[in-house]
């Protein structure tokens, strides 16, 4: 029952990093900051019919894959919920998520490969999205509290490119000196809302996210850019809406430009800030390799490329095939897209910009047939109507790219009913210390 103090042993991990415990009758219970392993002293705080939630009060008996954390923020920020485990272990927790979402979810049984390391499994972040808060000591940024929208400040984050902290640091130190006021969420007054920041090997852009357009924003640009040779562009993104977004629908580029370029192998990308582009630039060369070679590429196939971004997948795979056609809803992604195209030489490659569950039906219609697939969804999956738009084209293989098992395990699932069979999953560890995981998995069309 609620506030009932119990002795558990933690078997497993769930979704988002927390220990799951049974009771000695096998009742389960959901416990942040428990690792499998573990025999633990929990307060219980909530009972539903079959499963609850409790709170991690004492460990009795630590799992000897348990280690020190090294952050003294840990368990207040939302961020790493696997950093008190051992890296070994993280990466053995996550094959195990991905072939539990696919047996349990999907009734699939198939061997799923080790988890890919990410190398290293620290400072890897290009991309950090920093709230702001108003403290005692001026202005702060940091990370939410788990599950709520209470601002943990710390500026030194581990899983970050020190960079982005470091730039993130610069801009709070300069909205101190000016005086800024950071927005109130309950009440809709104030000024400062996000720091955004992402990085490549070479540059960096940064978006401050306001209610309305602050002073000195042209002395902040001097400052970044006598410290930070790597600036490519400062962007004031307004966002005066009540809401939790942190991006609002007008941007203004401060200075420089609104986007970077990177480089993933020989492939050189042009990313706007807020484009989808692969966090991890150490684990998404391996990723996308072995997306190439599920893929068996001989240079006569016709790719599809669906929630194709900025394009980054289907033009690393343009030069081992015939063609490749990317869809993508986004409008300003596909820019980026044709114009990556473009700046690498790429004649092989168009993207059209809408709904791919639109688009893929009448292209099919009329007598467009793809060899590949490639899937790349958000978290949630695919809706069904893409599913069947992919099918809809004919793919002898189907290469869904996922950050989220269970969706994965839904749709493959989906898949198999029209006719494709998942042959391999292959997981890649693109977020250390946290419970996420990027996987690539191989469907072939039955006979």
């Amino acid at each position: 029952m609620k506030n009932d103090i119990l002795t558990v042993n933690v078997m497993g991990i769930g979704s988002e990093g927390e220990g799951i415990a049974r009771r000695t009758d096998g009742y389960t219970y959901f416990v942040p900051g428990a690792l499998p392993g573990d025999r633990a002293e929990i307060l219980v705080l909530k009972e539903n019919k079959s499963y609850g939630y409790g709170k991690l009060l004492r460990i009795e008996e630590p799992s000897p894959h348990r280690t020190e954390p090294g952050c003294p923020v840990f368990g207040k920020c939302g961020g790493c919920s696997l950093l008190a485990a051992d890296y070994e272990f993280q990466l053995e927790l996550k094959r195990r998520t991905v072939a539990d979402a696919l047996e349990r979810i999907g009734g699939f049984k198939i061997s799923v490969a080790p988890c890919v390391p990410s190398e290293p499994p620290f400072g890897y972040r290009n991309k950090a999205q920093y709230p702001v808060v108003q403290t005692e000591d001026g202005i702060k940024f940091g990370f939410y509290a788990p599950r709520s929208h209470r601002v943990t400040p710390w500026g030194d984050c581990r899983l970050q490119s020190p960079e982005l902290n470091l730039i993130a640091a610069e801009i709070v130190a300069w909205a101190n000196e000016e005086g800024l006021s950071v927005y109130d969420e309950g009440t809709g007054g104030g000024c400062l809302r996000h720091i955004y920041v992402r990085a490549g090997k070479t540059e960096a852009v940064a978006a401050l996210v306001a209610a309305y357009r602050p002073r000195g924003l042209d002395a902040l640009a001097d400052r970044l850019w006598s410290k930070f040779p790597q600036m490519a562009g400062l962007v004031f993104n307004l966002n005066d809406k009540r809401t939790n977004a942190i991006l609002g629908d007008r941007d203004e580029t401060v200075r420089g430009r609104d986007y970077m370029t990177d480089c993933i192998g020989d492939v050189k990308y042009k990313v706007h800030y807020r484009s989808f582009y692969q966090v991890n630039p150490y684990t998404t060369k391996r990723l996308y390799d072995k997306v190439r070679e599920v893929c068996g590429l001989t240079g006569r196939e016709t790719v599809f490329d669906l929630y194709c971004g900025a394009g980054t997948i289907g033009l690393y795979l343009a030069g081992a095939a015939l063609s490749v056609t990317g869809v993508e809803i986004v409008p300003q992604a596909v820019e980026n897209a044709r114009e990556n195209a473009k700046m690498n030489g790429i004649t092989n490659a168009r993207f059209y910009c809408g709904k791919a569950e639109e688009i893929c039906p009448k292209m099919a219609a009329e007598g467009e047939r793809a060899d590949i697939v490639v899937l790349d969804p958000p978290r949630k999956g695919c809706e069904p109507q893409l599913l069947e738009a992919a099918a809809s084209l004919g793919p002898g293989k189907i290469v869904y790219v996922s950050c989220n098992p269970s969706t994965m395990a839904r749709d493959c699932a989906i898949l198999r009913e029209k006719g494709y069979a998942l042959l391999e999953a292959a997981p890649f560890d693109q977020f250390p210390h946290t419970a996420h995981v990027e996987c690539v998995a191989l469907l072939e069309k039955n006979g």
